[in-house]
């Protein structure tokens, strides 16, 4: 792949993450609009996100474009796996939070607290007679 315009692999990336089509039409669908996303951008050098998406719609309507293409059956597979590893990942991470409180409250709780204390003996004045 061509070193693209920045406006340009900006549009793309966010076309990229919004596709939530299988990997082997996923694959196709991108190399497909990075032939033409490139191609205008190489004939508008000067072209800004603006003007890309007023070409090729934003990167929601063109995704959901490349994905009329698709099986929905297997658009809504993807879709779920995406979802499963999304939930997979914060369930992780609670647990991962909630096992650092319990191991910081159970160190916290038995640890040996030391307390200085001084004892100090007070000697009575006997009137000027120190033995």
């Amino acid at each position: 792949m061509t070193q693209l315009h920045p406006a340009a692999d900006a549009y793309l990336q966010a076309v990229r993450l919004l596709l939530d089509a299988p990997g082997k039409d996923r694959e196709r669908l991108l190399a497909r609009l990075s032939h033409a996303v490139s191609a205008y951008a190489e004939e508008n050098p000067g072209a800004a996100a603006e003007e890309l998406s007023s070409v090729f719609g934003t990167p929601e309507r063109c995704a959901a474009e490349l994905l009329a293409e698709c099986d929905p059956a297997e658009v809504a597979a993807v879709r779920r796996r995406k979802r499963r590893r999304l939930v997979a990942v914060i369930a992780i991470l609670a647990a991962l939070l909630i096992a650092m409180v319990i191991f910081w409250f159970c160190t916290e709780s038995s640890q040996v607290k030391y307390v200085d204390t001084y004892i100090t003996e007070d000697i009575p004045d006997l009137g000027g007679f120190n033995p």
